[in-house]
């Protein structure tokens, strides 16, 4: 998803919505903050592990923003 898309699909809702995000066990968090992260695509098969790396650096060739839960 890009930003466009998602300020999109954001601006669809109620402005005064709580935006929460997946803990890293079970249930849910506070979004803590937007960040930008150079990161590089290396998809797995393993359900656990994300399509984007942020290692090593010379890899890095994507922007991305990244929203980190709290």
């Amino acid at each position: 998803m890009t930003v466009k898309e998602l300020i999109e699909e954001l601006q669809k809702q109620d402005p005064n919505k709580l935006v929460l995000v997946t803990a890293y066990e079970e249930g849910y968090n506070e979004l803590s903050k937007v960040e930008e992260v150079k990161t590089f695509y290396k998809p797995t098969d393993k359900h656990w592990v994300g399509e984007y790396r942020d290692y090593p650096l010379d890899e890095c060739q994507v922007s991305a923003i990244l929203l980190p839960r709290k």
